[in-house]
């Protein structure tokens, strides 16, 4: 299938994409001869001569392509004009992506930057290499360079030791791009394709901030130019503009005589890594006059963790230190985590808590709401579904933010970084956009926007912190600079950060604070008010160990930047704490690359029954335990934990819809049986330290998706501390909470459906151990009829070593027992006696329905595995009330029912169709001391009769 890596379903679904790529590929296949990498000149023109020996074709090298059209425009609708055949660009001889990738940029100096997105990958079997193709087209006929780099893979890179990003030969090669065909260097453009056409489509635009449809304000791509073209208006200071394609707006620009012109007090919140810290120095650049900012790169502003605050007339900077990808589940385990050899938090704090009272800050005055929030959200899931702790953060986030606020919440994630360069192929592109604009969408808030990152950031991958040598080599698109620039109020100034993403950023954030430039101009201040400065800050020294703290005790200041003192310095080191060493004694859980470090995260697990918060730094003694164990005094009910990942288009016979509506049944089934329920997800997983590694092995033996996922929860449930966790298809029977939280003092491997992992309780340690085990008994290859899933290598461990210390039983059903009677069904109660809970596998519900003993009427088979959800429900209101059913009569022992019909009531016509209401006395009362386990409002049933 033209798209890699797809489910039977998403292929269908994502039909359209694959047909315009297999009509690209065949335009141009009859020309490919594979052997040799060539294509004839009789229909293509290669713009790298064979046999010119400056290309070493041994190495890797590239060459430039373009299919020359045969066909004219023939319609007769002058406004329908023949397209510009793409631009290929072809890597060959490439080295295996798994550690090295490969960009391609086009680049005419002064006038114009942008990439070319990678179509299609193919390996070459005979030399182990691959080839890859690369589209572009151009916007406007020029001359042009083109320059492809070979960049480090991400996960080989050492951020502490760049090194230079190599071109790759014939790097760089000059072409003309024209609107005649011909011989030489000449590209073929369309006639429509001209800076007049441009023009007059930045004419017809509107502001961007005033787009209003977030599906159509999630589409950044589009074109940079730069200082030698005719398009100045809104330019930023190094001359250079964006203009958005898709969106059919402009960004308006706002100079440093505007912001001091501002009449009423606006405020701006940027949330995020050291990539989002950019965007904010580019403002603090933009609004400070020489002398306050000729410090800026060694002041504690410059290079801030923490909260930083910038107070320039009437505009308000923030910036907060604000690691999404730090923040754990709700409700997770206490833990004591360190970064390298210092306590980040200790083990009753929280930094998902820190951060959402963070939120609760912003918001806690109306007079100081932010106008503007730019945030760092922890999306890098493409092609992946819906993060499921993504949005329960998102969700919490933006639950503070009052109904009355009128402000913009503008999301960004990680895919503008300049780092990252994987996302730079034309599939990933589109279905990242089709994803995130699902996502906007499903928080349903007009204030909410999306930053398409992919869009506004790639094509200025040569401007990046260390320009062309050190592509991929940072990930910021911002640097400290020393570029003289003429302010629009006829001074000379100097810019100290340099950045065209972060600037452009930087002024679409002010247009939201702002309004439109013609509403602004009617409302700014006659004169601009250079007024003094005043900042603040609560800045650690370095990243590690990462902290958020809402309402930061912070130092403030007057006049302008100085550097960092010896007083800032010292104040900080003085309220590190060391981590203990029996801390720094346990295996690193995850190592996470920064640009200044490599972090490395202990999470350790304590006693908090012998050990506080006030001792912690002498917990040396302390025994770290696999669970954590809760005080007394706070009884806590017990967590079900199951697994999801939504997949875009859903899978396995149910609609992504239907999935979640599973889900959602699991969830409220558990906790009427007095559960807390939790959803572990893909992030959990990766939080294992051994997460790469089995991935990798599943990889290399071609395990798809799904099975791989299947994989991760065993992880995830590592991470989550151990305890309870079933299958989101699995409903309670006589498990309670009660019931499990007796059932799970002891921390065993214990398997309820034997080698069937659909309902399992033990320890963090024993979910460590077994999984192990599993990836034990993994084949080195695989054999092509052999099916290797979690349930098969738990199969495998049942096999070994005397079933490897894990208690095996058969404690969950895996059938439906309904009697059929003449229009009704009845479920059979002794069938589930003693059961812990039923799974309601495709196996069950294909089985049931086929028997016509399916909860739901009339359904068929495939109808009964989409309709799971449903047809739970009903089974577990039916098993509810099962035992206090007499079938035959219809009725309901007086001894635990009460009937309000009289049976003998004569005004009651028991010949004809009527009702009676019941409900069962129930005869027992909540005998656990646990108060939040409380026993449950026996239903009232209406019975109709005949």
């Amino acid at each position: 299938f033209p798209l890699a890596n797809l489910t039977i379903d998403e292929a269908v679904a994502r039909r359209a994409e694959a047909a315009l790529l297999l009509m690209d590929d065949y335009r141009n296949c009859q020309d490919r001869h594979d052997d040799e990498h060539v294509l004839p000149k009789k229909s293509l023109r290669s713009f790298v001569n064979y046999n010119d020996t400056s290309v070493n074709k041994s190495d890797v090298y590239f060459r430039v392509i373009q299919s020359m059209s045969t066909k004219k425009n023939n319609s007769s609708n002058p406004n329908i004009t023949a397209p510009t055949p793409p631009i290929l660009v072809e890597v060959i001889n490439a080295r295996n992506p798994e550690n090295y990738e490969y960009t391609v940029t086009i680049s005419s100096n002064k006038i114009y930057t942008g990439t070319a997105l990678q179509v299609k990958s193919t390996k070459h079997n005979a030399t182990n290499s691959f080839r890859h193709i690369f589209r572009w087209i151009p916007s406007f006929p020029g001359e042009y360079k083109i320059f492809v780099h070979q960049v480090l893979n991400g996960v080989h890179k050492d951020p502490l030791n760049r090194q230079p990003t190599p071109l790759v030969s014939p790097s760089p090669l000059s072409i003309i791009v024209g609107q005649q065909k011909g011989g030489g260097n000449v590209f073929e453009i369309s006639s429509e394709a001209t800076m007049e056409r441009i023009e007059d489509r930045i004419r017809k635009s509107v502001p961007c901030q005033t787009v209003n449809r977030v599906d159509a304000y999630s589409k950044w791509s589009g074109d940079w130019v730069g200082p030698d073209t005719p398009f100045q208006d809104h330019s930023i200071r190094t001359g250079w503009r964006f203009l958005p394609r898709d969106m059919g707006c402009h960004i308006e620009s706002f100079s440093r005589r505007d912001l001091l012109s501002i009449s009423k007090k606006k405020s701006i919140w940027v949330l995020g890594t050291s990539v989002f810290r950019g965007v904010f120095l580019s403002l603090v650049d933009l609004i400070l006059s020489p002398e306050e900012k000729e410090e800026l790169s060694s002041s504690v502003i410059g290079k801030c963790w923490g909260r930083a605050l910038i107070k320039k007339g009437n505009l308000e900077l923030v910036y907060q230190d604000f690691r999404a990808q730090m923040f754990e589940p709700f409700g997770s385990p206490k833990v004591m985590e360190c970064h390298n050899e210092k306590i980040a938090k200790d083990a009753d704090d929280s930094f998902i808590q820190n951060a959402a009272d963070t939120w609760v800050e912003m918001f806690r005055d109306k007079d100081s709401w932010p106008d503007v929030i730019f945030m760092f959200v922890l999306y890098d899931n493409v092609g992946h579904g819906r993060d499921g702790l993504f949005f329960t953060h998102l969700e919490h986030f933006m639950s503070k933010i009052p109904p009355s606020w009128n402000g913009t919440l503008l999301l960004a994630d990680r895919f503008w970084s300049a780092i990252g360069v994987t996302h730079r192929s034309y599939h990933k592109y589109h279905l990242y956009l089709e994803e995130i604009n699902e996502m906007v969408h499903a928080l349903n808030d007009t204030r909410v926007r999306w930053l398409d990152g992919m869009g506004i950031s790639r094509e200025m991958v040569m401007y990046s912190e260390y320009g062309p040598d050190g592509i991929g080599a940072s990930q910021h698109f911002h640097g400290f600079c020393d570029v003289p620039y003429l302010e629009d109020m006829g001074q000379n100034n100097t810019m100290r950060v340099c950045g065209n993403v972060t600037e452009i950023l930087g002024q679409l954030l002010l247009s939201h604070a702002l309004g439109t430039k013609k509403q602004f101009d009617l409302e700014k201040l006659e004169e601009p008010k250079d007024e003094a400065l005043e900042y603040c800050h609560a800045c650690p020294l370095a990243l590690t160990p990462f902290k958020l703290v809402a309402y930061p005790e912070v130092t403030c200041s007057e006049g302008k930047l100085h550097p960092r003192n010896d007083d800032e310095v010292y104040s900080f080191k003085a309220k590190q704490k060391i981590c203990p060493q029996w801390c720094l004694e346990h295996e690193v859980d995850e190592v996470i690359p920064s640009q200044s470090d490599m972090i490395n995260i202990r999470r350790c697990k304590v006693d908090l029954a012998d050990v506080t918060t006030s001792s912690i730094e002498s917990a040396s003694a302390a025994k770290v335990k696999s669970q954590v164990t809760p005080a007394k005094d706070k009884p806590t009910k017990p967590i079900m934990h199951t697994f999801f990942e939504s997949v875009v288009g859903g899978c396995c016979g149910m609609s992504q819809e239907q999935h979640e509506q599973l889900l959602k049944a699991w969830k409220e089934s558990w906790e009427a049986r007095g559960w807390e329920t939790m959803i572990l997800t893909a992030q959990d997983a990766r939080k294992h330290k051994d997460f790469g590694t089995l991935e990798k092995k599943l990889i290399s033996l071609e395990i798809n998706e799904y099975n791989r996922r299947c994989y991760w929860r065993w992880l995830a449930m590592v991470e989550a501390g151990g305890g309870w966790i079933s299958d989101y298809d699995v409903f309670p029977l006589e498990l309670t909470a009660e019931l499990g939280a007796e059932m799970g003092k002891n921390g065993t491997f214990k398997a309820f459906d034997n080698h069937v992992p659909s309902l399992i309780h033990a320890s963090s340690n024993e979910w460590d151990r077994v999984i192990h085990l599993m990836m034990d008994l993994l084949p080195n290859k695989r054999a092509d009829d052999t099916v290797i899933s979690d349930m098969y290598s738990l199969l495998e461990v049942s096999k070994s070593s005397s079933k490897n210390s894990i208690v095996w039983s058969y404690r969950v059903k895996t059938s439906i027992n309904y009697t059929k009677g003449s229009d009704s069904l009845s479920l059979d109660c002794s069938k589930y006696s003693k059961q812990l809970a039923i799974h309601f596998s495709h196996h069950l519900c294909k089985r049931a329905a086929s028997a016509q003993v399916f909860p739901l009427a009339n359904v068929t088979i495939d109808e009964a595995v989409a309709r799971r959800a449903e047809a739970a429900l009903l089974l577990m209101d039916d098993y509810r009330n099962c035992q206090d059913r007499h079938d035959d009569e219809h009725v309901l022992p007086k001894k635990s029912l009460r009937s309000f019909v009289n049976y003998n009531d004569t005004s009651v016509n028991k010949s004809d169709v009527y009702f009676r209401v019941i409900q069962s006395m129930s005869t027992k009362k909540n005998n656990s001391s646990n108060p939040n386990i409380t026993a449950p409002t026996p239903p009232i049933l209406v019975e109709v009769i005949n």
